[in-house]
Parts: structure tokens; C-alpha cells; sequence
């Protein structure tokens, strides 16, 4: 039995999903979030772990179900483009994240 929090006012944000394991039953997912490091006067963004989330596979299985229909809604509000969506990605990452200017 996992552990239950009262507040729903918790949000979190990442720039994107850097793995998926899977482990005895259970997916885990670990997002990223961009960093700004400084190497010799140049500023580079850098991926570094967020978060996890981790789901029994039918959990996963189904949370990929709600995404592909996302997917769907995107094309048809033409978000992204059926090519796209069937690469598996819209447009390319952002050079640089939108937490920084």
C-alpha cells in the first residue's frame, strides 16, 4: 500500500521523461528537469533528475492509452503533425529551457 497525501495542491515541473524501467512489475519513470552550468563563459543546459513515478505495469499500460489520445487531440488541433505523432514526438526539444531567459 503506498503512502497517501491530503494536499492535492502539489505540482511539479519537468522538461521531459529521461528513462523508463521497469522492474518486478512496476514502471518506473524518471523525469528531468534542464540546468544552467557555466563552462568556460559559456552557459549550457544540462539534464538532471527530477522525479520519479513509478506505476504497476496495467497502471502504465493504461496511462500510455491516455496519452496516445492525447496524441490524437494534438493532431487534430494541430498542435503537431500525424508524422509526428507517429515518430513519437512533436517538434524537437527547446534549445534551452523555459524556466531560464
Amino acid at each position: 500500500m503506498g503512502v497517501r497525501r491530503e494536499s492535492r495542491g502539489d505540482h511539479f515541473f519537468c522538461d521531459g521523461l529521461k528513462d523508463v524501467t521497469v522492474v518486478n512489475g512496476v514502471a518506473r519513470l524518471e523525469f528531468h528537469r534542464l540546468e544552467v552550468v557555466e563552462r568556460g563563459g559559456n552557459r549550457e543546459l544540462r539534464p538532471v533528475g527530477e522525479f520519479i513515478v513509478a506505476l504497476p505495469v496495467p497502471g502504465f499500460v493504461h496511462a500510455l492509452a491516455v496519452l496516445e489520445n492525447v496524441r490524437d487531440r494534438f493532431v487534430e488541433q494541430g498542435l503537431i503533425t500525424p508524422a509526428a505523432s507517429q515518430k513519437g514526438g512533436g517538434p524537437p526539444p527547446p534549445a534551452q529551457s523555459p524556466n531560464f531567459s
